[in-house]
């Protein structure tokens, strides 16, 4: 960590803010079920029996472990009609039976008292996920690469785009998560009618023979691996930010097979993570996963969460600006140092060559500043402090009234079009 290493009073001139955690929801009651119409879903959390059912060309699978409440994983039959596959596995965060048709309600609910998943909280933060489902095995492939084919489907659909209740799922392999499209992890915000659209099926109408209200086309998701020894795999699904609407994912029989088709779905998201020093009453933010690490463990004495992350882009990623991080020396304060950010080339280039300010590195990426942020973006507000204390700070939100509290605190919005520019939901 370049410049808390060297303070522990090092403060960040500017951070971001998502949206406010997700308000509670009353629990739907859900109808009788009539007549499915995908011929057989069946029980099962038998982890060793789901994962053989997904062996395909060109692998082999062992070690399988299922995490999640027992009515949460099944197989499935005949449902080529309806998601695209004719056989394989689902895990649900409700019962894997409800997930059969026909669509009976908008917001089918089944709270199953299991806990949530760390690897998606991060995912999804600042929300956290509530009944997740896991299955986790050992693949052994042929190549360098494996694909998983799979298909989302949730009840989120389409009331809850865009909302803090964004259903995640995500395939882990060895760490590293290959559901991504489009560069962005799969879940509600990700793939919709607005966002990906080419890759979503809208079922509020119940053409398709699915509980679900939304799903996604069949996918595969390919990820970089070791042949000849054991990868691990974990799939998990989960609710978001509450335990109600449930969602699913379908993976196909004989699904995970190596190569895989095509390049290694990667993400270029990352998650920013907001801290805050109360005794200097400044911000600092970072996507860099050793400083949240350090900073989650107290490291730095003062700064804590604020319970605020928003998503920003990988460097690189194209049509995005890179953002600069630099370092406040003496001649700003003697007191406490800063951090400073900045998107914009020229001033950058004017920070670089200023005594006052150290360059550290580029840190992540935005989109560029426009009138209305693109469908599946949101506006980063940048807010000035005034150097209230002596000393700058900045702030960029994208919630209107955290802005208006700002404003009405004596800062000052910035920047073209009152923001700093786009990031995603």
């Amino acid at each position: 960590m370049p410049c808390l290493a060297r303070t522990a009073a090092a403060l960040l001139t500017f951070a971001f803010i998502v949206t406010a955690h997700a308000q509670a929801r009353p629990l739907p009651v859900n109808p009788p079920k009539l007549a499915p119409k995908i011929s057989s879903v069946t029980q099962n959390a038998n982890a060793a029996a789901l994962a053989a059912q997904l062996v395909g060309a060109g692998v082999t699978i062992s070690n399988a472990r299922f995490v999640g409440n027992a009515n949460a994983a099944g197989t499935f039959v005949g449902g080529v009609a309806s998601i695209g596959m004719d056989t394989g596995v689902v895990l649900s965060t409700g019962k894997a039976e409800d997930a059969r048709g026909p669509n009976e309600a908008s917001d089918w609910s089944e709270i199953m008292g299991t806990p949530g998943d760390g690897q998606l909280d991060a995912l999804v933060a600042p929300e956290v996920t509530f009944d997740a489902a896991i299955l986790e095995f050992d693949v052994t492939p042929l190549a360098a690469t494996i694909g998983i084919r799979f298909v989302f489907a949730s009840e989120e659909y389409q009331e809850f785009v865009g909302s803090p209740f964004n259903d995640v799922i995500a395939i882990f392999v060895n760490g590293v998560n290959c559901a991504n499209y489009s560069g962005r992890p799969v879940s509600v915000n990700s793939i919709n009618a607005d966002v990906n659209s080419a890759l979503f099926i809208n079922n509020e109408s119940g053409a398709r023979n699915t509980e679900f209200d939304g799903l996604t086309v069949p996918l595969e998701c390919v990820a970089a691996v070791t042949p000849g020894v054991p990868n691990r795999v974990k799939i998990a699904i989960a609710d978001t930010a509450d335990e109600i609407y449930d969602a699913a994912v379908f993976l196909a029989t004989g699904g995970v097979r190596s190569p895989g088709t095509g390049a290694v779905t990667g993400s270029n998201v990352i998650k920013a993570i907001e801290y805050y020093h109360a005794a200097f009453n400044h911000y600092f933010v970072t996507a860099n996963p050793q400083e949240i690490e350090l900073l989650n463990a107290g490291a730095f004495a003062g700064w804590t969460r604020t319970g605020k992350a928003f998503n920003v882009f990988t460097l690189g990623t194209p049509g995005t600006l890179d953002v600069h991080r630099f370092f406040s020396g003496p001649l700003v304060s003697t007191l406490i140092s800063t951090h400073f950010y900045t998107s914009n080339a020229n001033e950058a280039a004017g920070l670089s060559v200023n005594p006052k300010w150290v360059f550290e590195a580029k840190v992540f990426g935005i989109m560029p500043a426009v009138p209305a942020c693109p469908t599946g973006m949101i506006a980063l507000l940048r807010l000035y402090n005034g150097s209230m204390g002596g000393v700058p700070n900045h702030r960029f939100l994208v919630d209107v009234a955290d802005l208006n509290f700002m404003v009405a605190a004596g800062w000052i919005q910035e920047g073209d079009y009152g923001m700093a520019g786009c990031v995603p939901l």
